[in-house]
């Protein structure tokens, strides 16, 4: 219903603010009750001479005010949150509830809707009333998708590097990729899609490090550890996957595999222990 109309391409900020006006159900209830009013009280000046006029414009203004009162005064009976953990869903239920006591504008729907996505979890949120008093919101909620080690606490980033939350220790983490290195948390997407190549050996991974702010070391829980390359990635996770594979055990006495340079890969060992050592332990284990 648009009431007011203009031919002007850019109209004014005012004319604006009172076209959308129009677009709101109270407004457009308000306004039939003034006309109302005014209809009612021209057709009892003309039909009706001893009337006091200011006690019937009282009158009508109490009965209006009260009308409207109760128009602004939205009942909540139910809500429903789709789309979010429950968790999340009964920290969106408390925020619509405690803001259908802070006014009606509070429970505008755009009004709610931003003051869902202001919370950390929320990626984005779509609000909707009905007449009888039902508030749906749909989410799409944020996924945890890596752990970042950052200045000796662990925050969990969304795919984003978004921050959701964050913890003092590692404790039920553990199955997302933990990251370090500076600026690390600018790489998240990278990092997935690494931790996607590398495939069923990223159960044996421990951490992975960002490295002057252009390649990844990837530390194995065997205390292996790969140096990728800047410059073919692709070409590094196969010859790491082919090292995992074919060495086994072997890899037990492998301290890096420094594939910086892939054309000559540099492979460091641990440093075996001197012989007379080994004499002297096997002497002092037999007695």
């Amino acid at each position: 219903m648009n009431l007011l109309k203009s031919n002007d391409p850019a109209p004014s900020r005012l004319y604006y603010k009172i076209n959308r006006l129009f677009y709101r159900l109270w407004f457009r209830l308000v306004l039939i009750i003034v006309l109302l009013v005014v209809s009612i009280l021209l057709s009892k000046k003309f039909l009706y001479k001893d009337i006091d006029l200011n006690a019937e414009i009282k009158f009508l203004s109490e009965e209006s005010s009260a009308i409207y009162k109760d128009l602004t005064k939205l009942s909540i009976t139910r809500i429903l949150v789709k789309g979010a953990q429950e968790s999340l869903k009964k920290e969106i239920i408390t925020l619509i509830e405690n803001a259908a006591t802070e006014g009606f504008s509070a429970l505008k729907a755009q009004a709610l809707r931003e003051k869902i996505e202001d919370i950390r979890k929320v990626k984005k949120a779509f609000v909707k009333f009905s007449t009888d008093g039902l508030v749906i919101v749909n989410v799409i909620e944020r996924k945890e998708a890596v752990v970042f080690f950052n200045n000796d606490l662990y925050e969990v980033l969304d795919s984003n590097g978004v921050i959701l939350f964050i913890k003092q220790n590692y404790e039920g983490l553990s199955t997302f990729p933990l990251l370090v290195g500076k600026d690390a948390s600018k790489n998240i997407n990278a990092l997935l899609a690494l931790v996607n190549e590398i495939g069923s050996y990223k159960s044996e991974v421990l951490y992975y490090e960002w490295v002057g702010e252009r390649r990844w070391n990837i530390h194995m829980k065997s205390e292996l550890v790969f140096k990728l390359p800047e410059n073919d990635l692709n070409k590094g996770l196969n010859v790491m996957r082919m090292f995992l594979r074919e060495t086994n055990k072997l890899s037990e006495a492998v301290v890096s595999v420094d594939l910086r340079n892939i054309d000559k890969p540099i492979i460091r060992f641990r440093k075996a222990p001197r012989v007379e050592n080994i004499g002297k332990n096997i002497r002092r284990l037999a007695g």
